[in-house]
């Protein structure tokens, strides 16, 4: 089962919006693929289908749910212009927190750090960090997620009628 600590160090390509390096990195990738729904997803649509990688997210989101849910940290700009921000405890949960929360957004937004920096629309980590929204940290990345995808689940809908 994941911890908050696996986090602590993941290096995310700013450049991809691709889950599944990280996936294997957290060794997770088993556990994401033989979930009901990601199996039965697969056995119907096929492997690569979009409808698939729609499940696996979600099942990430659900995995990484009790860890998003927490209480956290507050933000600290002044982390971001440490020369070393890995000297304490605190340093060390802020940084695995800062990068579970990009990773949250990484999977639920379906784009890359980078496009998500570029778009004002899409939350920020720290934003995240905040929760200053109704609900819950996972019920905004489920609500993100859904967004983001919706056209492929309506069209696997559409397509099972």
């Amino acid at each position: 089962m994941l911890e908050l600590q696996d986090f602590f160090g993941l290096a995310i390509d700013n450049e991809k919006s691709d889950i599944n390096p990280l996936l294997e990195v957290l060794g997770i990738v088993n556990a994401i693929e033989n979930t009901k729904v990601v199996k039965s997803l697969k056995k119907n649509s096929g492997r690569d289908a979009p409808i698939v990688n729609v499940g696996r997210r979600q099942q990430v989101l659900k995995m990484i749910r009790p860890m998003l849910n927490e209480d956290m940290l507050d933000h600290e700009e002044s982390y971001y212009d440490k020369e070393v921000n890995t000297s304490s405890e605190h340093d060390r949960r802020y940084g695995a927190e800062d990068k579970l929360l990009e990773f949250a957004l990484l999977v639920a937004s379906t784009k890359s750090i980078k496009v998500m920096e570029d778009d004002p629309s899409i939350l920020t980590p720290k934003q995240l960090r905040e929760a200053s929204f109704r609900g819950t940290r996972f019920d905004k990345c489920w609500d993100i997620l859904s967004e983001e995808t919706n056209h492929i689940v309506a069209a696997f809908r559409k397509s099972k009628k």
